[in-house]
């Protein structure tokens, strides 16, 4: 007669090597540095996009500069802002995208709203070619970017050719990518893929994003180590458009929520806490296995 005592340890190997790789197809495809506690990626101080990140960049001569920045408390505008050199001093205008949208109650933030706003440094007249200057404001201006933490360099190229005009949006990849109650609650993000390597990006431009319920956001290249370029998600269109170092503006290119949502499994971040009914069923085999196994060592030491 069967019996489920009889079941081999081959068996029970087989089962679980099964069961595991199963696992794998409930697991996210976020990366590991994302699965944190911590806030979202692109809220972290240290991700955030802009030009002005890197003293040692060069720009074009008619570029202006630009920094998105979390703006959900306490934001202020950049005021009184120049860029000097010696004598040499060129005001600077300051423009800033998304800014309706700053300064919120904290119940408001999370979810789909995680407030940003593009703060645009606009140069009064075109720089001298090769030339480092320092960006100055009275109140509220850029972090600096220099070794000593004091000052913000920009510094133009050798090459006086103006700014590449913006390039196309044609193969640009937007993916809804779903989050899960589990793992501290990971929340849900847009995957965007683009050619990081056209020339009006590497000299300073950026793509806006331009969500439908009026919040910016701003990318240049990934915010991680692992490559890929994380949005705030949505639940409804967005519309995309590449600027160049010089401001101008490209082609937009527009979202809607069918385009970029093809997720159709909910993918857990874990099996344990608010996981997934999905992943925990997973696992129930694999407890009954166990249980057998203590059963049959059990019946063989009291024989």
């Amino acid at each position: 007669m069967y019996s489920t005592a009889n079941i081999s340890s081959t068996t029970r190997a087989r089962a679980l090597a099964g069961l595991a790789g199963a696992a794998l197809f409930v697991l996210p495809e976020r990366p590991a540095a994302a699965l944190s506690c911590d806030g979202p990626p692109w809220e972290a101080e240290w991700s955030m996009p802009g030009s002005l990140r890197d003293s040692t960049a060069e720009f074009p001569v008619d570029a202006q500069f630009w920094e998105l920045r979390g703006c959900a408390y306490d934001f202020a505008h950049p005021s009184e802002c120049r860029l000097e050199r010696g004598d040499d001093v060129i005001p600077v205008a300051v423009e800033v995208d998304g800014a309706e949208h700053c300064n919120v109650e904290p119940s408001y933030v999370g979810g789909d709203n995680y407030p940003d706003a593009i703060v645009r440094y606009v140069p009064e007249r075109p720089l001298i070619p090769d030339r480092s200057y320092v960006l100055v404001c009275d109140d509220n201006g850029p972090a600096p970017n220099d070794e000593q933490g004091q000052y913000t360099f920009v510094r133009t190229r050798f090459d006086p050719t103006p700014a590449a005009a913006p390039g196309s949006l044609d193969d640009i990849e937007l993916e809804f990518k779903r989050g899960d109650e589990g793992c501290c609650e990971t929340g849900s993000y847009l995957d965007l893929r683009l050619d990081l390597e056209q020339p009006w990006l590497r000299e300073g431009g950026y793509v806006e994003v331009l969500y439908d319920d009026g919040q910016v956001f701003a990318v240049r290249e990934p915010g991680n180590w692992s490559g890929t370029i994380e949005m705030p998600p949505t639940t409804d269109g967005l519309e995309l458009t590449p600027v160049a170092a010089d401001g101008t503006r490209g082609e937009t290119r527009r979202f809607d929520r069918d385009e970029y949502d093809r997720e159709l499994i909910y993918t857990p971040c874990a099996v344990t806490g608010h996981a997934s009914p999905l992943a925990l069923w997973l696992f129930a085999p694999l407890l009954w296995i166990g249980t057998l196994g203590r059963r049959r060592r059990a019946a063989g030491g009291a024989s």
